[in-house]
C-alpha cells in the first residue's frame, strides 16, 4: 500500500481551496492536508475551520522544522519562494509549488539543483495540462495520430479588466501569471525544446503595473513553431482555442475559457473522417489541481521525476523570460540560449 503524505498548505488564500478540494477528490488516498500556513491570522482561521486541517502555523519557518509534513504546497507569490523552498528541502520535504516557478530563469534553476542534491522531487502547479482535452491532444500526438508535428497555436480570450490583491502591483502579470499555462501547454505538446521566441506586450489596463496582452511566436527544434495570443480586453465573446497541425491531420479544441468545464475537439485526419470528442469534465479546474497533487507524490513514492517537475518547467520559465526580454526589444527574436547560459 503507498504511503499516504501529510501535506502542508503555504498561503491559505482563495487558491488554497481549490488546492485542497482537488487533493481530497482526486489523491485522497494518496494523502491528507494536515496543516497550513498564513501570515494572516484570519485568512488561516478561515481555511483550517472551513476544511477541518488541525495545525495552523503563522511562519513557514516553524511548520518546516515541526516534522508534521511530508509534502508542501507552496501558494504564495513568486517573491517568496526561496524562504521555503531551500529549508523544505533540507527537512526532506517534497514541493509543488504554484506557478510561476519563480521570479526568473535563474532563481527556477537554483531550485532545481537544491532539490536534486537533497533527494526530494519538486513540481510546478502546471495543473492545466491536465485537462481532459490537453491530454487527448497528447494522446494523438503520441500515437503519431496526427503525423510529425509542424504547427501549434493557442490563443485565449477574456474580460479581465479587474484584477487585484497583489498581482496589480506585479511588474511581470499577463505572461507570468496566466500565458504561463498556455505557454507549458504549447510545448509540452510540442514535445522540443524551444530555440527562440518573439513577442509583443501592451499595458492596456491602467489599473495594474504589468502587461494585459500578449502575442508571441515560439521557434522550436526541427523548425517546428509555435504561437499565442492572449487578451485579457476581449469584452465580448470569450474563448480559448487550441490548434494543433500535423503532417497527416489538424485538431481544434474550443470552449469558453482555459478552466471551463465544458470542452470539444475535433480531429481531422488526412484523407479521413472527422471525429469528434467530448472533453468535458464537472469541476475540472479543481479536478486538475488534484492531478497535479497526486503525479508529484505518485512520483515520490517510485523515486521518479513527474511530468510537470522542475526541471521540465525550466523550458517555461525560459520561453517566459525570453517573451520578455523580446518585448523590452520591440518583439525582436530573442535566442532562448540568452537567458539560460550564465
Amino acid at each position: 500500500m503507498m504511503k499516504k503524505y501529510r501535506i502542508g498548505i503555504v498561503g491559505s488564500g482563495g487558491i488554497a481551496r481549490r488546492h485542497t478540494e482537488g487533493y481530497r477528490a482526486v489523491a485522497g488516498e494518496l494523502c491528507e492536508v494536515v496543516a497550513a500556513c498564513d501570515i494572516n491570522q484570519r485568512t488561516l482561521d478561515d481555511f483550517c475551520e472551513a476544511y477541518k486541517v488541525p495545525l495552523k502555523f503563522t511562519n513557514a519557518k516553524d511548520l518546516i522544522e515541526s516534522g508534521e509534513v511530508d509534502a508542501i504546497s507552496l501558494l504564495t507569490p513568486p517573491a517568496v519562494r526561496a524562504e521555503v523552498i531551500f529549508p523544505a528541502f533540507e527537512q526532506g520535504i517534497h514541493v509543488l509549488v504554484e506557478k510561476p516557478f519563480a521570479e526568473k530563469y535563474s532563481d527556477a534553476a537554483s531550485f532545481v539543483k537544491a532539490a536534486e542534491k537533497a533527494g526530494v522531487v519538486l513540481a510546478v502547479n502546471q495543473q492545466l495540462r491536465f485537462m481532459p482535452d490537453i491530454l487527448k491532444a497528447r494522446e494523438m500526438i503520441d500515437s503519431n495520430g496526427l503525423g510529425e508535428i509542424r504547427f501549434i497555436a493557442h490563443d485565449h480570450f477574456q474580460n479581465r479588466t479587474r484584477t487585484g490583491g497583489w498581482r496589480k502591483d506585479e511588474e511581470r502579470l499577463e505572461i507570468s501569471i496566466f500565458s504561463i499555462h498556455v505557454l507549458d501547454r504549447v510545448r509540452w505538446l510540442m514535445g522540443r525544446p524551444p530555440e527562440a521566441v518573439a513577442a509583443v506586450t501592451r499595458y492596456w489596463d491602467e489599473n495594474v503595473r504589468g502587461e494585459s496582452f500578449t502575442a508571441l511566436t515560439i521557434q522550436f527544434s526541427d523548425g517546428r513553431i509555435g504561437t499565442m495570443v492572449s487578451n485579457w480586453h476581449s469584452i465580448n465573446i470569450p474563448e480559448c482555442r487550441l490548434r494543433v497541425d500535423g503532417t497527416e491531420g489538424s485538431l481544434l479544441s474550443v470552449k469558453k475559457s482555459i478552466t471551463a468545464d465544458e470542452c470539444g475537439m475535433t480531429v481531422h485526419p488526412l484523407g479521413g473522417e472527422s471525429r469528434h470528442y467530448d472533453c468535458s469534465r464537472k469541476y475540472n479546474f479543481t479536478m486538475a489541481m488534484g492531478e497535479s497533487m497526486k503525479r508529484l507524490l505518485e512520483a515520490a513514492s517510485a523515486g521518479t521525476q513527474p511530468p510537470h517537475s522542475g526541471e521540465d518547467n525550466l523550458e517555461t520559465m525560459a520561453i517566459v523570460d525570453g517573451a520578455y526580454l523580446s518585448a523590452s526589444r520591440g518583439g525582436a527574436r530573442v535566442d532562448i540560449t540568452e537567458v539560460t547560459e550564465d
